[in-house]
């Protein structure tokens, strides 16, 4: 560091999101394949409800894209209160020794239907711009996949 202001250790998503980001990651199956993937968001925030929303684009090495929409809002407790276009709304994040970490359900296909994982999704800042992401994926409480990535903020 250059002397000048100490890192703040604490991942804040209501900041972190506002603007552009993009990022790589890798998604190991239990199977054993791997799949990469580009992630891009793009956020805002809704200053009527004090919400962020974003978007948030993966774009898998085979072809396949995802787009997760959120909208998330920070209460006066510091939790955080988050919602996603298939997961639904009540999802609650926190904050574990600075990093932001939530848990959800979200259905593999629009309709929904069996099986409907659960999610473990760990976020570690590691500098101002780049986050460190850590997600943990389970069906009836199996671990079947875990996604290692990195989500760095792009200058407007």
């Amino acid at each position: 560091m250059d002397g000048g202001e100490p890192l703040s250790q604490v991942f804040r998503p209501e900041q972190f999101f506002i603007g552009k980001t993009r990022g790589w990651g890798v998604v190991q199956e239990i199977g054993g394949r791997k799949r990469r993937c580009r992630i891009t968001t793009d956020g805002r925030l809704n200053e009527a409800y004090q919400a962020v929303h974003f978007d948030e684009i993966f774009d898998f090495d085979d072809g396949k894209v995802e787009e997760w929409r959120w909208a998330m809002t920070r209460g006066r407790d510091g939790r955080y209160v988050a919602a996603e276009q298939f997961a639904g709304a009540g999802i609650v994040g926190r904050h574990e020794n600075g990093d932001y970490v939530l848990r959800f359900r979200r259905p593999l296909r629009p309709e929904g239907g069996f099986p409907t994982p659960s999610y473990r999704a760990r976020f570690t800042l590691t500098t101002p711009t780049i986050a460190l992401k850590r997600v943990q994926v389970s069906i009836l409480g199996v671990p079947v996949a875990t996604m290692t990535a990195f989500h760095e903020r792009v200058a407007s």
